[in-house]
C-alpha cells in the first residue's frame, strides 16, 4: 500500500478465491469500505459471495473484472494471475499473492510491465485465516495512515 496513490476506502479490491483465506481478506477489505469483487469457480461459492454482499465473478472471466481494480489479493495456489491478467491490468494495481508458494502470479511479467506484485504465501499458514486476515487489514490501515500523514508533509 505504501507504492499505492490511494486509499483501501473507496478503492476496487479483486480477490481470487473465497476458501477460508479469501473470504476473511475479503471481509477485511469490505470493512475498511472497499469495493469488493471475488473471483471463484464453484457455484455454491458465487451464491455464498453474493449472499456476503460481495460484487462475484466466475475466474473465466478474471481478465474480463480485472479493469478497474486497485488491489488484487490472490488465495488459489495455483497460476491465476496469468500474463494475460497482468496486462489488463492498471499500472498502479498492487498485487498480493497469498498463496503457497511459487503462488499464483507471474510475478517476471508483472515486474516488467512495472506492476508492483508481492509473494506473501506464509501469513495464512502462520495464524488462522480470520486472524490473517485481520492482520492483513490492521497493516494496511497502519500503512495508509502512514502516506496519508507523508502526503499532508509533501504538501499534496
Amino acid at each position: 500500500i505504501q507504492h499505492t496513490h490511494y486509499t483501501i476506502h473507496g478503492s476496487n479490491v479483486m480477490v481470487l478465491g473465497f476458501g477460508r483465506t479469501g473470504m476473511s481478506v475479503a471481509r477485511a477489505f469490505q470493512s475498511l469500505g472497499a469495493h469488493v469483487k471475488v473471483g471463484a469457480r464453484r457455484s455454491e461459492h458465487i451464491a455464498r459471495i453474493t449472499e456476503m454482499m460481495f460484487s462475484p465473478f466466475h475466474m473465466q472471466n478474471i481478465e474480463k473484472e480485472v479493469g478497474n481494480i486497485d488491489i488484487v489479493i490472490n488465495t488459489i495456489p495455483h497460476l491465476v494471475v496469468t500474463a494475460n491478467v497482468i496486462s489488463k491490468m492498471p499500472a498502479h494495481t498492487l498485487v498480493i499473492d497469498l498463496a503457497s508458494k511459487p503462488g499464483g502470479t507471474d510475478f517476471r511479467y508483472a515486474e516488467k510491465r512495472g506492476v508492483k506484485a508481492l509473494l506473501a504465501p506464509g501469513l495464512p499458514g502462520i495464524v488462522a485465516p480470520k486472524t490473517a486476515g485481520q492482520i492483513l487489514a490492521n497493516v494496511l490501515s497502519q500503512l495508509l495512515a502512514e502516506d496519508v500523514i507523508a502526503r499532508k508533509e509533501n504538501g499534496e
